[in-house]
């Protein structure tokens, strides 16, 4: 099991940055790899929520599993070759903005452990997770008020 924590401070307020980071339809505004997000079930971080986020052939589903708007989601995804994912996102109010953490959680079925250190390198490297969190803030902070 792979775990990884990235953050970031976005200068706008956690109900916000909630707006646009819950909203699974917005994921292909700030993520990277063109995702395509399909068969959306339920409330933008609602518990119970699920969505289907499509890279070319790749295909993972995602479930909201808690949520505590604006502070905490979590999340989970059954992705490609048998990887599960889960995401803790946090929230805070901080110095007139948002410290958004998260930390992401891998499982990897034991016969593709090698393969997922691979995978989680590429996937969820610290460079891609930079980019990805920079445009999320670039999205918030320029539709932010005033």
């Amino acid at each position: 099991m792979g775990e990884y924590v990235y953050s970031i401070w976005i200068g706008a307020t956690p109900a916000r940055v909630w707006d646009v980071y819950a909203d699974p339809r917005r994921i292909p505004e700030w993520q990277t790899g063109k995702p395509v997000i399909e068969d959306v079930h339920g409330g933008p971080g609602e518990p119970g929520a699920t969505y289907v986020s499509r890279r070319g052939r790749l295909v993972a589903r995602t479930s909201v599993v808690a949520a505590a708007a604006p502070t905490r989601l979590v999340t989970t995804t059954q992705a490609y070759l048998g990887m599960q994912l889960r995401v803790t996102s946090r929230l805070t109010d901080r110095a007139g903005g948002t410290d958004l953490e998260l930390k992401a959680e891998t499982r990897w079925p034991r016969r593709r452990r090698l393969l997922g250190r691979l995978v989680d390198r590429v996937v969820l490297s610290p460079r891609e997770a930079e980019k990805e969190l920079n445009s999320l803030r670039t999205i918030v902070e320029r539709k932010a008020p005033g």
